[in-house]
């Protein structure tokens, strides 16, 4: 009788100590999962997922080809974008219509597709000249202040969005 008084006693005892384990672990497994993920996001491989894109920015016209990063901890993203030549044409004329243009030199990452690396690697600076206008107009949440730039001789955009 004794033994399953103690076992009465000990089931619900260990019972809760293993699910008070069991919480704690995950909160801080949770809590270094974010610190992780976000980490990870600034440093992460480029995302080429269209769809996913589109959540945050209002493309006119379905791209050719995409790829983007988001830092979340910035509060940025930068994304290249293609178009068929003949969006690229109508794309430029609608973008031409948000403001004054600028003409700028900007850097190539070495996750960009490799037509703009190896367009940067012409310039021995690794940078490529475009036509820059704002781009509040395609912005959707959070990102509220951006701009667009048109790679020169190329159907290449390349949006850089912050909050």
């Amino acid at each position: 009788m004794r033994p399953s008084r103690l076992a009465a006693l000990l089931t619900p005892l260990i019972l809760i100590a293993t699910l008070t384990n069991c919480s704690s672990t995950g909160s801080n497994t949770g809590g270094n999962s974010a610190v992780t993920n976000a980490s990870t996001a600034a440093n992460s491989a480029p995302q080429d997922n269209a769809e996913e894109l589109a959540m945050l920015v209002k493309l006119p016209f379905e791209p050719e080809e995409v790829a983007w990063k988001e830092n979340p901890e910035k509060k940025q993203l930068i994304a290249v974008i293609r178009f068929s030549p003949e969006n690229a044409g109508k794309f430029s004329a609608e973008i031409g219509k948000l403001g004054q243009p600028v003409v700028e030199d900007l850097p190539v990452e070495t996750w960009y597709p490799a037509e703009l690396v190896a367009q940067g690697e012409l310039t021995g600076e690794s940078i490529v000249r475009g036509t820059s206008f704002p781009a509040e107009s395609l912005l959707n949440p959070p990102y509220t202040t951006g701009k667009i730039t048109r790679v020169d001789n190329t159907d290449f955009f390349i949006l850089q969005m912050s909050s």
